[in-house]
């Protein structure tokens, strides 16, 4: 991963292509962005593999990807994803997810890059809960990507901005849609990191999701504040505090999976 001295060359030149750089980070569901949104930047040529663990307290969730770029216009990725339900009784869940993306325009100057991106998704819950809320167990999230980088200070800020059509239930672990809602929403991304010198990065990330009142559970928006260390060119390590808000709190008793957060790790290599 080059990013940062792409970025740093990038800005002292004024266009960019980042034909050889990695994103900063894997995206949980496996394409090349922040933790939890995609950017309108892509993988580069070589395959990349990340794992990252989340644990909120009551939930866990853990994605093990791989992704890779071809022919500098497009990135295929694939991450499995795993999420134990804990107290609500589904057990572990896994999450498939299929995603391309594909270059529509590059950095250059005051152009952003950007990106058309697909995640197709089939989550295993339990067939007997999507039957409860009218649910399906496959489905397909469709999302632009706008990427710019700026110097501010005499550094570089990163600045993405991502609108994502979904019909997901929690990212699709508990399915998708439901029965008093099937239709796409659109829903608002954004990433803000601040490249504090070649190896580092701080950085903030909001993600808003649909509320499809599965089971008249209440879903929260995503967030998260990020630092990642690059110590070699091919790894990168990534600690983040997330906020997931309620996660299926009126499924169970007491304040089980209220306000969920906690840590975020991952671990990512290219080779």
């Amino acid at each position: 991963m080059k990013l940062l001295k792409t970025i740093a060359l990038t800005v002292a030149i004024g266009s960019c292509c980042l034909t050889s750089a990695q994103a900063a980070v894997t995206q949980v569901e496996g394409q090349a962005g922040g933790g939890i949104v995609p950017w309108g930047l892509l993988s580069g040529g070589t395959p990349t593999v990340s794992a990252t663990w989340v644990d909120t307290g009551d939930y866990t969730l853990s994605s093990v990807a791989l992704q890779a770029g071809i022919a500098k216009w497009v990135e295929l990725s694939y991450a499995r994803i795993t999420f134990d339900t804990a107290a609500v009784g589904l057990g572990k869940v896994d999450l498939d997810v299929f995603g391309a993306k594909v270059k529509l325009l590059d950095m250059a100057g005051a152009m952003p890059a950007v990106a058309l991106g697909v995640q197709y998704k089939k989550t295993d819950v339990a067939d007997s809960f999507l039957n409860s809320v009218g649910a399906d167990d496959t489905g397909t999230d469709f999302y632009i990507a706008a990427t710019q980088v700026i110097p501010v200070g005499g550094k570089n800020l990163l600045l993405n901005a991502t609108v994502r059509g979904t019909k997901a239930n929690q990212i699709g672990i508990l399915g998708f849609e439901s029965t008093t809602e099937d239709s796409y929403e659109a829903q608002f991304e954004a990433s803000v990191g601040l490249f504090l010198n070649e190896q580092t990065v701080l950085g903030l990330e909001y993600r808003m999701k649909p509320d499809n009142e599965i089971g008249g559970m209440k879903e929260d928006g995503w967030g998260d504040l990020f630092f990642a260390y690059f110590p070699t060119d091919n790894m990168a390590l990534v600690f983040a505090y997330a906020e997931f808000g309620d996660i299926a709190a009126e499924a169970t008793s007491g304040d089980f999976g209220e306000d969920q957060r906690g840590l975020y790790l991952q671990i990512q290599g290219n080779f």
